[in-house]
């Protein structure tokens, strides 16, 4: 899970900001250390989680598509295989969205977080060039050749809220009977990426904005 590999989730998103050979190969440094040792257990099922493999988030620190996803890949692909002596059979498993709803998601998660200054249409005109998720798919799809599987599936209309979990455990044949879905912590409040662009757009100090934003976000979720 992403708390297991929070190193190497931060060094995939700084490869994907500087896209360096020392960075990637710090990527592969942090990735051999945090994958479990499968020593004799090489035929029981491994799921890697992690939405930070594909790279930084677009919108952040320059970053304005997944550039780098099929990149990352195949750092994915020769560590895993390192561990079990090229016996793997590999898939490689991406969530995607339209257009519209992946850019309006992409705003809501940046302009939570940092004091991003442009409002949605703005925002929309930086990410449509990297918007094409399908085409990161095919990258990766063309990186991996005949070496993997590379599946995609489009989460839009999805009512199942355990999609794609019981997707990714049917694959690995992995019983998903007893799953229960959480709550979703993710909710976009009504107006809220408005009022977080005027408070962005304020002469309040960055330590206030997120000390209101916090606040805010509280308060929704007090009231929910």
């Amino acid at each position: 899970m992403p708390r297991n590999l929070k190193d190497a989730g931060v060094a995939a998103r700084r490869f994907s900001v500087v896209p360096a050979e020392r960075a990637l190969e710090k990527f592969r440094k942090e990735l051999r250390q945090a994958l479990p040792s499968l020593d004799g257990h090489s035929e029981l099922p491994l799921l890697i989680s992690s939405e930070e493999f594909a790279g930084m988030i677009p919108g952040r620190k320059g970053v304005w598509s997944y550039g780098q996803t099929h990149i990352l890949a195949e750092v994915i692909w020769e560590e895993i295989n390192r561990l079990i002596d090229n016996k793997a059979r590999i898939t490689f498993f991406y969530t995607s969205r339209d257009t519209a709803d992946w850019i309006k998601s992409v705003y809501w998660q940046n302009i939570r977080g940092n004091r991003i200054q442009e409002d949605l249409c703005e925002y929309t005109e930086l990410l449509n060039p990297g918007a094409d998720l399908d085409g990161v798919v095919a990258r990766v799809a063309d990186q991996m050749s005949s070496r993997a599987d590379v599946i995609s599936l489009n989460t839009l209309g999805l009512s199942d809220r355990l999609f794609p979990v019981t997707k990714l455990l049917s694959i690995l044949n992995v019983r998903s009977d007893d799953l229960k879905p959480v709550n979703n912590l993710n909710v976009q409040p009504v107006g809220a990426a408005e009022h977080f662009l005027d408070l962005n757009r304020s002469n309040m100090s960055d330590e206030d904005v997120v000390v209101a934003k916090q606040a805010y976000l509280k308060r929704f979720k007090a009231s929910t």
